[in-house]
């Protein structure tokens, strides 16, 4: 289980600090998904691609509870995350 770590850091700081780690968060991802064609990570075009559907069957996947990462306005789905998605839901 994670352990929460608590850093006291002035006000002033705090939401440059956010920014921050939210445009490193961004840039890990970007760079994690560019590596290969189905990284671990994936955009939803590269989903879609991975599963043999369109953006739209994403889309709706998603909405009937495909898991996703989202950070900022970027979405990713761990593909591991993705294969146990569906098959958890196969008949």
């Amino acid at each position: 289980m994670p352990k929460t770590i608590t850093l006291p850091v002035p006000d002033e700081f705090e939401e440059g600090l956010k920014q921050e780690m939210r445009a490193a968060a961004i840039e890990a991802f970007q760079s994690v998904a560019g590596k290969h064609a189905f990284s671990e990570y994936m955009n939803a075009t590269r989903c879609a691609a991975y599963l043999g559907c369109s953006g739209g069957t994403v889309s709706k996947l998603v909405r009937l509870g495909m898991p996703t990462i989202t950070v900022d306005s970027l979405t990713m789905f761990k593909k591991s995350e993705v294969d146990s998605w569906l098959l958890s839901h196969q008949y």
